[in-house]
């Protein structure tokens, strides 16, 4: 089967998923042919290479590799280099992504975590003191009007409602 035939038929199946666009193949100029074909200069003992065959199914990389770094031709060899240096620098980059990955997974955890510590705290802390009215009179002025009028006021605390609606009366004090 081909690559396209498998693609139209992913896309038939599983039209929503979103798939890579195909790499690009590049193009073997007539020179680098003709290099790659050049033997050996140095002879040794025939050593059978595995040359992938047009219709054949894929090698695995790391055939693909040993089969580069074993060619005759230098051209073919360091590529094969190049591709297992390309591919540990790879595995280098999937590994810091992977740990990163496991890291952020960690940081939403405890923020959870931390949110659920900080409700149930809220829950466990006593509630706070209720906050007294606004008052629409000052209540040092109507203690001094109380004495000033005879009335046995405290001193401090709460002014006595009947003495506040004394000082209202008399005074036309606010309401």
């Amino acid at each position: 089967m081909t690559i396209a035939a498998l693609n139209r038929l992913l896309d038939e199946e599983q039209p929503d998923v979103r798939r890579h666009p195909a790499p690009e193949i590049p193009q073997i100029t007539a020179r680098k042919r003709k290099f790659m074909q050049q033997p050996r200069p140095v002879p040794g003992p025939p050593v059978p290479p595995e040359t992938p065959s047009a219709g054949a199914a894929p090698l695995a990389v790391g055939k693909l590799l040993a089969w580069a770094e074993a060619h005759e031709t230098r051209f073919v060899a360091r590529k094969g280099e190049q591709a297992r240096a390309l591919l540990r620098e790879l595995r280098g980059l999937y590994a810091e992504a992977e740990e990163l990955a496991q890291a952020d997974a960690e940081e939403q955890r405890l923020v959870e975590q931390l949110a659920e510590l900080r409700a149930r705290k809220d829950r466990l802390r006593p509630t706070q003191k209720r906050r007294s009215p606004v008052r629409d009179y000052v209540p040092a002025e109507v203690r001094a009007w109380a004495r000033g009028a005879g009335l046995a006021v405290p001193s401090a605390g709460t002014v006595p409602n009947a003495i506040v609606a004394a000082w209202r009366e008399a005074t036309g004090g606010a309401q």
